[in-house]
């Protein structure tokens, strides 16, 4: 009786570590390539506002996330790199401006440790 509630108890934590995310270096650089796109968000909604007005874009911004973001560079056309820290990850960042439509085109690398939202 023992014996097979313990054996129950050891097939039950086996199929919980199976059901936990991936813990490898290319998950969580993708979990942090997240974090930084969010940690930026603020500053690149005000750089779209900016260019929507047709007002030069503010290249004075510091960084906002110092924990997870190495360097952060911003030029006067709204382009936008970002470094990751504790990860190799770059995103290159261009503010797309249209009539009807305002957006970032994103392009990141290493494409396998960079989030989908981020094209390789």
């Amino acid at each position: 009786m023992m014996t097979r509630w313990v054996a129950g108890v050891v097939v039950l934590f086996g199929i919980l570590l199976l059901m936990l995310p991936n813990t490898d270096e290319k998950s969580l650089s993708r979990i942090a390539s997240t974090s930084m796109l969010a940690c930026t968000k603020n500053m690149r909604d005000q750089v779209l506002r900016q260019l929507e007005q047709d007002a030069p874009v503010n290249t004075d911004y510091k960084n906002p996330c110092p924990d997870q973001i190495a360097s952060l560079e911003l030029n006067e056309s709204g382009e936008l790199v970002i470094v990751g820290k504790k990860y190799p990850i770059t995103m290159r960042m261009r503010p797309v401006v249209t009539e009807s439509d305002s957006h970032w085109s994103c392009r990141g690398e290493p494409a396998d440790h960079v989030t989908k939202l981020c094209k390789p």
